[in-house]
């Protein structure tokens, strides 16, 4: 008899704001799949209550989670930004893993000029960007092979983005891979969606209102969010 795998959630977080809305999220994970482990990357000294594990990032690092995401502690992870919000209980999601090595949902707006940078790779526009910052994987020989190609990739592009590397790397890779329904990955809500809609309900919202807001009524906004 085998031992199941761990699965958990994990986070790189830069700066005490940024460690405040990471931990929202992992609060978020907790509610509804108290069984995942949640861990952060952050700096020393930060303040990692409600995470399970905490790691020091590196020094040096231009964009640490193009290096950090093969270290993962656990052996199925799902790694998110921290404007995240988890809303559904997530088993379905990491029982794709036991066909598929990584998973992700593609970028909403793929067939704007920004999504299809090149760097070293002419690549065919129907093969879009990954949003990176939400990812399921394993760490199989061939994940982790695709992230150091990643991480090599970045650091060569001379890119403060790190989309345009991974879709390179993406397209190198062996890796088994299967795109994410958007619902994983909700960036963009319709306006009927927010009346009434027959979509699938979000389950992890990826929004650029839970980021760090100085305004005080986004702040408010931002908080409301669960």
């Amino acid at each position: 008899m085998t031992d199941e795998p761990t699965r958990g959630v994990v986070y790189v977080a830069w700066g005490r704001e940024h460690v405040e809305v990471a931990r929202r999220s992992a609060a978020s994970v907790k509610r509804s799949n108290p069984d995942l482990g949640t861990a952060i990357w952050c700096k020393e000294g930060d303040d990692t209550s409600g995470f399970d594990r905490a790691f020091i990032v590196p020094e040096g690092l231009k964009r640490p989670k193009v290096n950090l995401l093969g270290e993962s502690p656990f052996d199925e992870t799902l790694f998110l930004d921290n404007d995240t919000i988890v809303r559904a209980e997530l088993g379905s999601l990491f029982d794709l893993l036991r066909k598929y090595e990584i998973c992700g949902a593609q970028v909403i707006l793929w067939h704007r000029p920004r999504h299809l940078k090149r760097i070293a790779l002419d690549l065919p526009e129907t093969f879009p960007e990954i949003n990176t910052g939400v990812l399921l994987y394993r760490k199989t020989p061939a994940v982790l092979e695709l992230f150091r190609d990643w991480a090599a990739t970045f650091a060569g592009s001379g890119m403060g983005i790190d989309q345009p590397s991974f879709r390179e790397a993406l397209w190198r890779s062996d890796a088994a891979f299967h795109v994410l329904p958007a619902q994983f990955n909700k960036r963009v809500f319709e306006a009927s969606e927010l009346i009434w809609s027959d979509q699938p309900k979000p389950r992890i919202l990826h929004l650029e209102l839970l980021r760090p807001q100085k305004n005080p009524l986004l702040r408010w906004l931002s908080n409301r969010i669960r």
